[in-house]
């Protein structure tokens, strides 16, 4: 069979073929991208993105730092029965607030009773005769003068006076100690606070000096916070902090003092505390809640607060985008965290009249047109 010879102007026709097969699909390759592109430039001047902004204002601010910290009563109170007796009834269960004075235990000990009912008898039978002894003394003090009377019978009524007072007073201390005794049969709140346990059941017996009632303070609470080395050191007495915590997604805050930091580290946790007096109860938390405690810790004058979600980064560059005529503009900024939500800038970083993007950043470019939604 014979071999078919291409001819060299064959190859040329070829070639010259496949170099203009190659130039008209690399013009519509261009064609399309350019349509395209003019397609999205139409696009992107005809639905500016949405974005919500806020107007920067110029003012101090304090960088903070945050701490978990314990709620704990002011104090706890081991309170004891001053006098023995049988439960009769209790007033009180674990958890109940109480208010100073209120009844929380009520003892019975009929010879009390009973001890009180006659020191009653003796004082009242001896207040009797040494008012019969006056009585009968003024009447004598006119039969002496006028001779009916020796004088030694008005003094010997004198003396029985005398006497008879000196009994009185010991009777009155014997009725008052028997008294004090029936009174304490009631046992009341010492202070404001929380029932922490009820340790007698009613009928059982209670001795003077026992253990019947613990009892923490709730009128004066602090928050105690663990702190490393460097917070100890830079945190200041006499700071105001503040105290929030969330309950049924409900914010709930409270003012305190710092009112010492421990010199001495916890081994167990290896951090330090601070404790803080909490000035405002209205939250009533209970001893053991866990609290976020935010400390002021630097001063920061003449600056812009933003929110975490206005601040973004690129390659290790800071910015945020303000609003200006309608239009976003990139503006790259310094920012100092105040907490885990807000940070603070310059004055100068954002133009006058300028407002701050805060939301609808997906996407968004420099000097794109943007519409406000809030």
């Amino acid at each position: 069979m014979k071999k078919r010879i291409i001819s060299k102007e064959q190859w040329k026709w070829f070639a010259g073929f496949l170099i203009c097969f190659f130039i008209v699909m690399l013009a519509l390759y261009f064609r399309m991208t350019s349509v395209r592109s003019s397609a999205l430039q139409s696009d992107f001047k005809r639905k500016p993105q949405p974005v919500s902004i806020i107007t920067p204002v110029v003012a101090d601010a304090w960088r903070t730092a945050n701490f978990l910290a314990r709620i704990e009563g002011g104090q706890t109170i081991e309170l004891r029965s001053e006098v023995g007796g049988w439960v009769q009834e209790k007033k009180v269960e674990i958890g109940s607030s109480v208010e100073k004075g209120d009844t929380l235990l009520v003892l019975k000990d009929e010879r009390k009773e009973l001890a009180l009912i006659e020191a009653k008898s003796r004082l009242d039978s001896a207040r009797a005769d040494l008012k019969e002894l006056r009585r009968l003394y003024n009447k004598n003090i006119s039969l002496v003068e006028k001779g009916i009377v020796a004088k030694d019978t008005l003094e010997s009524l004198n003396n029985q006076i005398a006497s008879r007072r000196a009994d009185v007073n010991a009777l009155d201390a014997s009725y008052k100690r028997s008294n004090w005794d029936f009174e304490h049969l009631v046992i009341k709140a010492p202070i404001q606070g929380k029932i922490i346990d009820v340790i007698p059941d009613i009928g059982q017996e209670v001795l003077a000096n026992e253990v019947v009632i613990n009892l923490v303070n709730s009128s004066s609470k602090k928050a105690i916070a663990g702190v490393d080395a460097n917070w100890a050191r830079t945190l200041k007495r006499d700071t105001e902090v503040k105290l929030t915590n969330s309950i049924n997604n409900r914010l709930q805050t409270s003012t305190a003092v710092i009112k010492g930091i421990s010199p001495n580290i916890d081994r167990a946790s290896g951090t330090y505390s601070v404790e803080a007096q909490i000035l405002d109860q209205s939250n009533n938390w209970l001893p053991g809640e866990i609290v976020n405690m935010e400390v002021p810790v630097e001063k920061l004058e003449n600056v812009i607060k933003v929110p975490r979600t206005a601040i973004l980064s690129d390659s290790n560059k800071v910015f945020l985008f303000t609003f200006t005529e309608g239009i976003a503009v990139k503006m790259p900024v310094s920012v100092t965290w105040l907490n885990d939500k807000q940070g603070a800038i310059p004055q100068h970083s954002v133009p006058e009249g300028s407002k701050i993007i805060i939301e609808g950043h997906s996407g968004l470019a420099d000097k794109q047109p943007v519409r406000i939604i809030n």
